[in-house]
C-alpha cells in the first residue's frame, strides 16, 4: 500500500528537518513542491523545490497552491506521482490550508497527517535565523498572517492530525518512530 506523510506546522517548527530524517533513516521519497521564492543557501532546483517564475508556476497541475509571505507555493500531481514511483512511502511539507486540500483530494492511499509543534514560539525565530535567513526575512515570515495561523493547530486539522512535539530532537525522533510503527509504516 502506498503511504503519504503530510507534515505541517509554523515556519521554523522543524517540518523539513523531520522530512529529512524520514528520508535518511527510512528511505522515504520527498515530494518536491513548487515555489516562486528565491532559493535559500544550499537549496537546489528540482531537489529542494522547483523554483519557478510566476508564469511557469501556473503551468503545473496542482493539488493545492497558496500564497505564503508574498510567494506562491504549490504541490503538483506530477510531483506526487514521481515520488511514489520511486518508493511506496513519500513525504511532503505543506502549510495548513494545503493539508485540507490533500485531505479532500487524496483517497487512494494511506495518508498520515502530522502537525509539528514547538512549545516555545520564541524558538521559531532562532531556528529560522540558523538556516541562513536574514533577521528581516525571519521577521517578515513570522509576522505573516499565514505563519500566525500555523503557529497553533487549527480546529479543522485537530481531529485527524498527529501532533509531533519538536522541542528536543532526540525525543522528536522517538515520537516519529513510534507513530510510524503504530501506523504500520516500515523502512524502504
Amino acid at each position: 500500500m502506498k503511504t503519504l506523510i503530510v507534515i505541517c506546522g509554523a515556519p521554523g517548527s522543524g517540518k523539513t528537518t523531520i522530512q529529512n530524517y524520514l528520508s535518511e533513516k527510512y528511505g522515504f521519497q520527498r515530494v518536491v513542491t513548487h515555489t516562486t521564492r528565491l532559493p535559500r543557501i544550499k537549496e537546489k532546483n528540482k531537489v529542494d523545490y522547483y523554483f519557478e517564475s510566476k508564469n511557469s508556476f501556473f503551468e503545473n497541475h496542482f493539488i493545492e497552491y497558496v500564497e505564503y509571505a508574498g510567494y506562491l507555493y504549490g504541490s503538483s500531481y506530477e510531483g506526487l506521482e514521481l515520488a511514489l514511483r520511486k518508493t511506496d512511502t513519500a513525504t511532503i511539507v505543506l502549510e495548513t490550508e494545503g493539508v485540507l486540500s490533500y485531505k479532500k483530494a487524496i483517497k487512494d492511499m494511506q495518508v498520515l497527517f502530522w502537525y509539528v509543534k514547538v512549545p516555545d514560539i520564541k524558538q521559531l525565530a532562532v531556528r529560522i535565523l540558523k538556516r541562513g535567513e536574514s533577521e528581516e526575512e525571519a521577521t517578515k515570515r513570522l509576522a505573516s498572517a499565514e505563519a500566525k495561523r500555523d503557529m497553533r493547530i487549527s480546529t479543522r486539522l485537530e481531529p485527524f492530525c498527529e501532533i509531533i512535539e519538536n522541542e528536543d530532537w532526540q525525543e522528536t525522533t522517538k515520537i516519529v518512530d513510534r507513530v510510524l510503527k503504530d501506523a504500520g509504516v516500515k523502512k524502504v
